[in-house]
């Protein structure tokens, strides 16, 4: 092969791996709403333009201020534990298993409920980019409470662990990602579409899988995240038994 084209090859395969990367948990990055300390993993500043992905751990009682995401639909997975969404003074209690789509424009947040540590994680599609500056916390001393809407049956509740496949779709009001709950068998395998414009996302909630884009392979732990941007066709095969939750934004 000549040099020439031997640098073509290896620069269109560093171009074609280049929009899918391993997020470990470890990575990700603190931010606070009122009393909940949460992560980012997937965010704005990794590039994201579609999709974010959020993680929180909080004990019983502990608020994530009441806030409004402008543009962004939100969806929240209760992973463990117990966990209230609030709108206003009214809770609506949510249990492990459980999530909440929450379109734009409706007024919402989470009290944590039960006796022990509640798990969550969230996406927001599009980003919404003031999230993480604080600004959006309703919680901080001198705040304004949040302008938004508090529509009876807005916020649609599913039981996303029950489900092995898709859990928010279009039918949902959810024209802008999909969530897809994946139960594996070791060495089972699943496939992941991304279009040109779009982004996925594997968040490892249990076990481990190895991911392959046919040129680069990514293994992925719990709590670890396989991101990726632009045209790609992802394989993961479990490596014993493995529980993830996929978000898909085209």
């Amino acid at each position: 092969m000549k040099s020439s084209a031997l640098l073509c090859l290896l620069i269109s395969t560093a171009a074609f791996a280049a929009n899918v990367r391993l997020i470990r948990f470890d990575e990700s990055i603190p931010f606070t709403m009122g009393e909940v300390t949460a992560r980012r993993v997937v965010h704005p500043g990794l590039g994201a333009k579609k999709t974010t992905l959020n993680f929180s751990s909080s004990k019983p009682g502990a608020e994530f201020a009441q806030h409004v995401h402008d543009y962004s639909d939100d969806t929240i997975l209760v992973l463990q534990g117990e966990v209230n969404l609030k709108q206003g003074p009214s809770l609506h209690l949510m249990k492990q298993g459980e999530c909440a789509f929450v379109p734009t424009g409706q007024i919402h947040g989470t009290v944590t409920a039960g006796t022990g540590e509640a798990i969550m994680i969230s996406f927001q599609n599009p980003p919404d980019l003031i999230l993480y500056t604080g600004a959006r916390d309703s919680k901080r001393p001198g705040a304004a409470q949040p302008k938004g809407d508090i529509t009876p049956g807005a916020v649609k509740y599913v039981s996303w662990q029950a489900k092995q496949g898709p859990f928010t779709d279009m039918k949902l009001g959810s024209n802008r990602a999909k969530g897809i709950h994946r139960t594996l068998q070791n060495g089972e395998k699943v496939f992941t579409k991304v279009g040109a414009n779009g982004e996925a996302l594997l968040f490892v909630w249990k076990g481990k899988i190895r991911v392959t884009d046919g040129s680069q392979t990514w293994n992925a732990g719990e709590r670890d995240t396989v991101f990726a941007q632009g045209t790609a066709n992802l394989e993961a095969v479990a490596d014993g038994p493995a529980e993830i939750i996929e978000v898909s934004a085209p």
